[in-house]
């Protein structure tokens, strides 16, 4: 089976927060708390400098440091590869959010811990997340890894997947 994985063209990504809007409106979140963030790389020495934006979120990762990390056992990753957050159980400790080396975990007022679901009842429906949907530039995929669109792209050799499988590639050009 091809597990799907997310992939950001760092190219096209112009950092217009569009994704973040859609997800922070389709989850209902307060402005204060976001699921889906833009970081922001500058690179280079003055004149030949460069800004890229990276898309954060939660990377459903292959060895979720957040399951190892939850003692009430309220964090699994599903047969189809997302990683969800059993809120029934979530206990408030906050020590999902202290393991996620991609601060992809977020706590609410309530104490309680949430993160990107990759939208899993949109995915049931056969659509893309909500953020890859309202990308106006197409710079966000969700799906297999063999069928990335993205052409003549390389992937970005900076990003630290901190040995735990992220289902996400980060491309540039060449």
């Amino acid at each position: 089976m091809n597990e799907k994985i997310f992939a950001i063209d760092l190219a096209n990504c112009v950092g217009c927060l569009t994704c973040c809007v859609a997800c922070k409106d389709r989850a209902e979140l307060p402005d204060d708390l976001d699921l889906l963030r833009l970081e922001e790389r500058e690179t280079g020495v003055y004149p030949e400098t460069d800004l890229s934006f990276r898309v954060i979120h939660c990377f459903h990762c292959e060895k979720p440091l957040c399951i190892e990390a939850c003692p009430s056992q309220g964090i699994s990753k599903g047969e189809d590869g997302l990683v969800t957050i059993d809120e029934e159980q979530c206990s408030s400790c906050g020590e999902c959010v202290e393991a996620c080396p991609f601060d992809a975990i977020v706590v609410r007022t309530d104490g309680s811990a949430v993160k990107c679901d990759a939208c899993a009842d949109e995915i049931a429906k056969g659509w893309n997340p909500t953020c890859v949907r309202s990308c106006p530039m197409r710079a966000l995929f969700y799906g297999p890894a063999n069928e990335i669109p993205f052409k003549n792209r390389i992937e970005d050799a900076d990003f630290d997947d901190h040995g735990i499988g992220p289902a996400v590639r980060f491309l540039h050009r060449p």
